[in-house]
Order: C-alpha cells, then structure tokens, then sequence
C-alpha cells in the first residue's frame, strides 16, 4: 500500500473536492460571527456529523487501537461504551442550557459565554488563553496523521507533519465554520464507510473465533496499562470523561449552529449515533493483537495493521484517506473554536472589534482569526517534529487541563440564577489548573483523566460555593 499510485490518486481527488468544499464555505463567510458560528441555523444533520467527525479524530482511528492492541478488552471498553454515555449525558444536559444563554448574550465562543455570563472581561480574556491548552490535542492529531502518510503515501514522516498542517489550516483559515462543517460531513460520510471496512477486515478472526478468545485472555482489567488498572477506570473514568468533555469549546458550541432546542437534541442525537459507529475501528486493535507481533510501539500499531490486512491497492488507498480525514475533522473544529476565541475574545480590541458591529470592523475580525491560525501552524509543526514517547497523553493533559478549569464556571452559569461572582470562576479555574497539573506532570498520577476529575471534584464546589458566598461586583 506504501506510495501506491491508488493512495495518491484517491488523496488527490479528496485534496481537490475537499478544498472546492471549503471555497464554498467561504463565500459564505463575511464576518468574524459568520467564521465562528455561521448564521445559527445550520442543517441539525449537517451540524450532527460535523459534531460526530469531531469527537471522532485521528486519534480515534489511529491512536486508540494502539491502546486496544497493548490492553486487551479494557481498552476496548474504556474508549466506547462508557465514554459515548457519557458523551451523551454531557450533550443533553449542557447543551440546551448553553444554547438558550448564547442566544440572549450572542455569544460565539465559550470564553465569549463565560465573559457574558460572568459580566467579566477578565474572565472571557482568561478562558481565551486557555484555550490554546488545545494546541496539545492539534499535535496528538497531526502526529497521527503523519504516521499514517509516511506508511500510506510514502511520505517522510517530517513531510507528513508540513503538508497535513498547511491543508487544513489553510483551508480553514479561508472557510472558517463553513468551511468546517461542509468538509466535516464529507470527511464523516467517508469515515463511516471505512469504519465499516476496517470492521469487517476481521470477519474471518471472528467467524474462526479468534477474537473472542483473545478478548477473554485480557480480561477486564489490565493492571499493567497507563490508564485501565482497574474497573473504576475502565467504566467510571471513562464516563466522567466523556461528561466533561462535552465542554470542550469546539463540542459545546455546536449548540450555537442550530436555531432552536429541537434541532439541538437532534444534532446530539445524530452525533452520538455517528461517534459510536466510528468506535468500530477500535477492534483493529484486537485484530493486530492476533495477527501482528508483539512489541510494536502503540501509536504505529494502526498504520501497521492497515499495511498488512489491506493488500489490495485500491481498497488500503480508500482506508489511508479516510483515516486522514478523521484527522482534518477534528483539526478543522479544533482550529475554528481556537482562533475565532483568540482573536474575539483574548487579543486587544476584540471587545471594540465586537461592538462596532461595522462590515469593516468584522473584515478585519476574520484576518485576525487568519493570523492566529498561522502563529498555531507554526507552533503545532514545531511540535510534531519530535512527539513524546505516547502522544495520546500529551493531547489529554491540555485537553483535560482545559476541561477541568471550565467544569465549575460552566456548570455555576447553566444552572444557578442571577448574576454570578467572576471572583468565583476564577478561583475554580486556579484550583482546577493547580490540582491537575501537579498530579500530571509529577507522574504522582498517570493518568490525566484521573488527575482531571480530582481536579474538578475540588473545583466544582469552589465555583458553586462561591457563586452563592462571594460578592458579585457592580
């Protein structure tokens, strides 16, 4: 499958029908709103498989079956069942909420939301930076994107790394959440495909038995694992995860996109059901266990197994695009909700940007929004050139660190009345930082899912008890 003509061929054509998909999208785009949130009554099944190909990444379809392969069935657990319900639960109880406030406040990102809620310019400003705490979730899908076109394409890896970034940051710069949205529900209708196709590669471990005997040898747990010692972190972390995640700034305003709250439910709906398709890819893991040997480094795992189950040139191409288009789908989201917070909410004048309203004023929004994206390409590049030894943990610790100061103030500004103290979001967000972070990073706990809901069990209760103790500034 390496470099085969039929990889280039099919990347070509999905380069070229990806791009004329963004220029679409930014036709559409006129102002710093349109690139952040579009017009607010997007398609709910558009805005569905937008919402499914994002919680769907690379790291989904190459990274997690590494995890599989190395863990057995506790992988396979922790990574669907109990994260797509907790996915579920997050949605439906954040979303509608969120929705109903954004509208009063038009608010077009999460740290806009939280400023407005607060009435804090402070606080908006905070949760702006962040947010760049996601840049190390960009490196976990760049790097896995890069594995799979050096295998794939015959790509140095180094190349990989330029080419991936440069696409998708370019055309989504262009486009903004247009752009996004119409690629997302491309790149999702190829992604279910392959799922399907990378599923059934193993019909035949399945119909000799292979694979559930190999499952039953793991066991539950995998007492050697990073992350599934035990039952509560292959069942309890997982969900708990999945609930904060939702409160990830590019999950969470895809709530914005739509235009009332039975489209929200809707999208959900069809973003769940698209996310739990994807997780088929997960028993590539199981099947590399049987057919591969030991020893071989996780994160290479996938671009390994895809080389050797799919020989037939054509149909290993289709497999490599559609892993590259998991990647683009998350990244593209990622991109939007990053810079559209950077450049709205945390540079100077964004404030002033915003309240002038003028067609000059947004126009100069959305390069704003541009330039943000080159300074991250630049960054994320710099990254990926020499990744850590497990990129997945990487990604979650900036993710979840970003996860665990949100929880608080979102949770104190969806359900409690009134106005609330910024005094007390603030002070949510430095013990969440503090308590995850200095779990992570000292190795004390390994797992950053652990660390982050240690880290939100203390600083929930600060944001909610101090919402009701602390004074509110006039």
């Amino acid at each position: 499958m390496s470099g085969s003509p039929w990889a280039w061929a099919l990347f070509s054509v999905y380069l070229i029908f990806t791009s004329y998909l963004a220029y679409l999208g930014g036709k559409k785009v006129s102002g710093g709103s349109d690139f952040a949130i579009g017009d607010g009554k997007m398609n709910p099944l558009v805005a569905g498989v937008t919402l499914g190909a994002c919680l769907a990444s690379s790291a989904t379809f190459v990274i997690f079956p590494g995890f599989v392969y190395k863990d057995g069935l506790a992988a396979l657990i922790g990574f669907s069942l109990p994260l797509i319900a907790g996915l579920a639960t997050g949605f439906l109880l954040f979303s509608p909420p969120f929705q109903r406030v954004g509208e009063e406040v038009k608010a077009l990102t999460v740290p806009h939301w939280i400023g407005a809620r607060y009435q804090s310019d402070g606080l908006r400003r905070l949760y702006a930076g962040l947010t760049l705490l996601n840049v190390a979730y960009l490196v976990l899908v760049t790097v896995g994107c890069g594995y799979v076109m050096e295998a794939a394409l015959g790509v140095p890896y180094e190349w990989s790394v330029v080419g991936i970034v440069v696409f998708v940051f370019g055309y989504t710069a262009f486009g903004g959440v247009y752009a996004h949205a119409f690629t997302n529900t491309m790149q999702g209708g190829v992604m279910l495909m392959m799922s399907l196709v990378i599923f059934f590669s193993g019909i035949e471990l399945w119909q000799s038995g292979a694979v559930i005997a190999e499952l039953k040898e793991t066991g539950w747990t995998a007492p050697e694992s990073i992350l599934y010692r035990n039952h509560w972190e292959v069942w309890g972390v997982p969900f708990l995860t999945g609930i904060a995640l939702t409160t990830q700034p590019h999950l969470l305003t895809k709530a914005l996109y739509v235009k009332n709250l039975r489209e929200v439910y809707l999208t959900i709906g069809l973003g769940i059901a698209t996310f739990a398709l994807f997780c088929l890819v997960l028993f590539a893991g199981v099947y590399a266990r049987i057919t591969l040997p030991e020893g071989i480094p996780q994160d290479k795992v996938m671009a390994q197994y895809l080389t050797q189950a799919f020989t037939s040139a054509p149909v290993g191409a289709a497999v490599a695009v559609a892993i590259l288009a998991a990647a683009m789908s998350t990244m593209d989201g990622l991109l939007v909700a990053v810079s559209a917070t950077v450049a709205n909410d945390f540079l100077p004048g964004a404030a002033q940007h915003e309240a002038s309203g003028g067609e000059r004023r947004w126009f100069h929004g959305v390069w704003l929004n541009r330039l943000v994206l080159i300074v991250l390409a630049v960054l994320t590049i710099g990254i990926s050139y020499s990744p850590p030894k497990v990129v997945l943990i990487l990604g979650q610790q900036g993710v979840l660190g970003l996860v665990a100061s949100a929880a608080g103030p979102l949770l104190a500004g969806l359900f409690l009345r009134g106005p609330l103290p910024a005094s007390a979001a603030a002070a949510s967000a430095v013990v969440a930082l503090g308590i995850h972070f200095s779990l992570s990073l000292s190795g004390s706990i390994v797992n950053p899912s652990v660390s982050a809901i240690i880290a939100m069990a203390f600083s929930i209760p600060v944001a909610l008890i101090g919402a009701k103790v602390m004074p509110v500034k006039a």
